[in-house]
């Protein structure tokens, strides 16, 4: 088995006991290593001694390089820059992802996650090991993950490093060219292809997207846009070289497209329809809406900011604001059954309250109940309470872990 630079590893195990002796392999290779774990960064240190190895932490406590499982954009981001700090090198291990499914699911978050890491590496010479137990999801989520990765059999891996460690005690190294074969040997499998080392391979940034790709390619590996030194040279096909199998590998399935599949947000536009909707019937109700806010905005110049509009405006006013929040109650409920987002439909909800809220306040200053300022203040007071509440909700959201699917495993430390 030739691990290669540039490639995202999927090794699927019982267990992470064999993706970390494969990542101390490969280590003194690539010189820099980052490990993210679920494990607490003493333990993980112990593992590793004196390697020059960075750990971040999967976890909801604050603290330098302490990761959320409900901000893995920052994860990406710490990842790239790891990566391009060691000239677009190094060896990525990332231990947890069991634990980013129980708080955000499997789709969208972690795939479009991994499919992002795996198309910033292809254009490295780094290499990323994802350390993941398939029992965790059902077989098609599986197929997903597996699409685009590379997949390592842990079974497979483990016994081929025990056979080059064994090696390694023994002392038994590959015979010289000319020699007798019919000793008994044991070959490091697990050694990095020949261009691991020594001079880097020449590189072409991507004006579109600023990914680095090889001299060789034609076009990026990340947006597909035609590289600049390629664009006078056409290219004539030439059939890809048979690829080298081995039994710790899965191949992976055709790859129909270049970049992650992006559903458009079809309940924002859904919210758009209301609004246009909602200003059509104001302005259907009231035809002279128009002369009213010139009247006003007279008024305003002559007399100061502070003059009372006229009752068309209000009237309008109080229809308006009144729609827009039963609008944000039907946005509220079709977020939360197409999207599963539990904060958009909180957010809407609070929305549609405040909405009906400012209505009612309106009402009130239509009947010259309440002064213009007094509803100001009243708004702004109840707007900062919902404030409030939206976070605490949301803090309390984000620290509660969600109980496991049915059928998955929920993933352990090992000390």
């Amino acid at each position: 088995m030739r691990i290669r630079r540039g490639v995202c590893y999927l090794l699927e195990n019982e267990t992470s006991e064999t993706a970390y002796r494969l990542f101390l392999r490969l280590l003194p290779e690539q010189e820099a290593g980052f490990c993210l774990s679920r494990m607490h960064p003493e333990k993980v240190r112990t593992r590793f001694g004196s390697a020059n190895v960075r750990i971040g932490w999967l976890a909801e406590v604050p603290g330098e390089d302490h990761f959320s499982a409900n901000a893995m954009a920052s994860v990406a981001k710490a990842i790239q820059q790891f990566i391009q700090e060691h000239g677009s090198s190094g060896i990525v291990l990332i231990d947890g992802l069991e634990y980013v499914i129980l708080h955000n699911g499997f789709q969208p978050t972690l795939l479009a996650f991994v499919e992002h890491l795996n198309e910033f590496t292809m254009g490295t010479q780094a290499i990323v090991l994802i350390a993941f137990r398939p029992q965790t999801l059902d077989p098609r989520e599986l197929a997903l993950l597996e699409r685009n990765l590379q997949v390592l059999e842990g079974a497979d891996v483990k016994s081929q490093l025990d056979v080059e460690e064994l090696g390694e005690i023994l002392g038994v190294d590959a015979p010289a060219e000319g020699t007798s074969t019919e000793k008994i040997e044991a070959t490091k499998v697990l050694s990095p292809l020949p261009d691991m080392g020594g001079l880097q391979v020449e590189r072409v940034r991507c004006p579109k997207c600023g990914t680095e790709n090889d001299a060789e390619v034609a076009f990026c590996v990340y947006c597909g846009s035609l590289l600049p030194d390629r664009a006078g040279t056409p290219t004539a096909p030439t059939a890809p070289p048979a690829p080298r199998t081995s039994p710790a590998l899965k191949p992976n399935p055709p790859v129909a497209r270049a970049f992650p599949e992006r559903r458009p947000d079809f309940v924002g536009l859904i919210g758009v329809a209301f609004f246009l909707l909602i200003v059509g019937i104001v302005f259907t109700l009231n035809t002279n809406l128009l002369n009213d806010l010139r009247f006003w905005s007279d008024l305003i110049v002559a007399n100061g900011l502070f003059v009372r509009p006229p009752d068309g405006i209000i009237a309008s006013g109080i229809i308006f604001f009144g729609l827009l929040g039963l609008s944000n109650f039907l946005t509220s409920g079709l977020r939360w059954t197409l999207d599963r987002s539990r904060f958009g439909a909180l957010a809407r909800v609070l929305a549609g309250v405040g909405f009906l809220s400012l209505a009612f306040l309106t009402w009130r200053y239509s009947l010259r109940a309440m002064s213009g300022s007094l509803v100001i203040s009243v708004w702004t007071a109840i707007l900062g309470t919902f404030l409030v509440i939206y976070i605490a909700v949301g803090l309390y959201w984000v620290r509660a872990r969600r109980p496991a699917p049915t059928g998955a495993r929920v993933p352990t430390s090992r000390p």
